[in-house]
């Protein structure tokens, strides 16, 4: 059963007396934050401690925690940190290093429909990260349970080109042209991005859903092997 404010409030004064050693006078109810299915409250808390008197209470869906308000002025700034807190304390992958890294992000990110996965997108992914170049690919990086959109959010964000593999079920399905979208919207600061690779179609089909991308020069499945489209790319990821 969840816990009630009353409940909440009781727990935190006791926490509070226990880590601080110190007595408290007055905890009310700050705000409300509700983020990835979590529910969060903060607490505003007073005590008689004469160096740090006034704290934040933080916790709910995940574990209570208290940060002092001389740090964190409001609670917008200390839910972020607990947030940031938690997610350090429960990540899986998470790991620290004073160590800088020579590279960081993908050098391209694939974006295909699923009928193109076997011919195209999958080997394309193999002979790249072979080539030895950091590839976004949907098969490498999701997981189960993963948010699809959180996942590919990122690799479109962290990634310096985006290759997409143009073709009838491409432009049948919104989850690829939401990825391409992206890739477009980064182009708008001059920057070449979007690597195009014609898949079973030509110029007169890309006219009929996008004259922009008509005008791009691409490769095409049909003139081109995978090993040979692959060396295209790595000319320009080389870059």
């Amino acid at each position: 059963m969840a816990l009630n404010l009353k409940e909440l409030i009781r727990r935190a004064k006791d926490y509070v007396e226990l880590e601080c050693n110190t007595k408290v006078t007055k905890i009310i109810f700050a705000e409300r934050f509700i983020l990835m299915g979590q529910e969060d409250v903060v607490l505003s808390v007073n005590t008689i401690d004469t160096e740090e008197p006034e704290w934040w209470v933080v916790g709910g869906s995940t574990p209570m925690n208290l940060y002092p308000k001389s740090r964190f002025p409001s609670p917008d700034e200390v839910f972020s940190m607990h947030t940031g807190l938690m997610l350090r304390l429960t990540a899986r992958n998470f790991e620290q290093s004073y160590e800088a890294p020579k590279e960081i992000g993908y050098d391209a990110f694939i974006c295909h429909a699923g009928e193109d996965k076997e011919q195209v997108a999958r080997p394309l992914a193999e002979a790249l990260e072979h080539m030895g170049f950091s590839v976004w690919y949907d098969e490498f990086e999701l997981r189960l349970g993963d948010s699809l959109r959180k996942s590919i959010d990122k690799g479109l964000v962290n990634s310096r080109y985006g290759i997409v593999v143009l073709s009838k079920p491409f432009f049948a399905k919104n989850w690829p042209q939401y990825e391409l979208h992206g890739l477009i919207a980064r182009e708008i600061s001059g920057h070449k991005v979007v690597l195009p690779i014609w898949h079973d179609i030509e110029k007169e089909d890309i006219l009929t859903y996008s004259p922009t991308l008509a005008d791009k020069v691409a490769v095409s499945t049909k003139q081109m092997n995978i090993h040979e489209i692959a060396h295209a790319l790595a000319k320009v990821l080389n870059e």
